[in-house]
């Protein structure tokens, strides 16, 4: 049981280090980006009372356009961007591109949504279907080292004669 634990704990090592260290690369570069962020800007808009005429306006005509581009397309989000004096406003489709429209309705930029390569590497997707695949055989890979060290913690248990001697050794405490 240990020689088939320690096999697959090296296999299984090698996906939780990728998953380890490009999580924390995730997490410091949000952290540095957070702290790169504006101040907020003295412009304030008061949304409760409903959105400006002028903005629906805005993004009544940005789908108008955008649909006038491409007649398939399925908006799946509209983003209001009030960080500005003028707010802009991102029209996203289902098939991942962000059309960045102004405040007089018009596209001034379409962009296709790629995730990062650090994001690509974590998730797997780098590398696609494949990649799916291997992170639910190395999630299965984790499953079974929890089973096998469970079955081998126990069989510690069971063997000491009682249960303070038992905890000594799973916790690798000489007596």
């Amino acid at each position: 049981m240990r020689r088939f634990h320690r096999i697959i704990s090296f296999v299984a090592g090698i996906f939780l280090a990728l998953i380890s260290v490009t999580g924390v690369l995730l997490h410091v570069r949000e952290f540095l980006e957070e702290g790169e962020r504006e101040a907020p800007k003295e412009t304030s808009y008061n949304l409760a009372s409903g959105m400006p005429a002028e903005w629906t306006n805005a993004i009544n005509k940005g789908l108008a356009a955008v649909v006038a581009q491409n007649p398939s397309a399925h908006i799946e989000r509209i983003r209001v961007d009030i960080d500005r004096e003028k707010p802009r406003f991102v029209l996203q489709t289902r098939e991942r591109i962000n059309y960045l429209i102004g405040a007089d309705g018009q596209i001034l930029k379409a962009t296709k949504q790629e995730k990062n390569l650090l994001l690509r590497l974590h998730t797997g997707e780098i590398i696609g279907d494949a990649g799916e695949v291997l992170n639910f055989l190395f999630g299965l890979g984790l499953v079974g080292l929890l089973a096998t060290g469970f079955v081998m913690l126990w069989d510690m248990f069971r063997a000491a004669p009682d249960a303070r001697t038992a905890l000594r050794r799973i916790f690798g405490i000489k007596p």
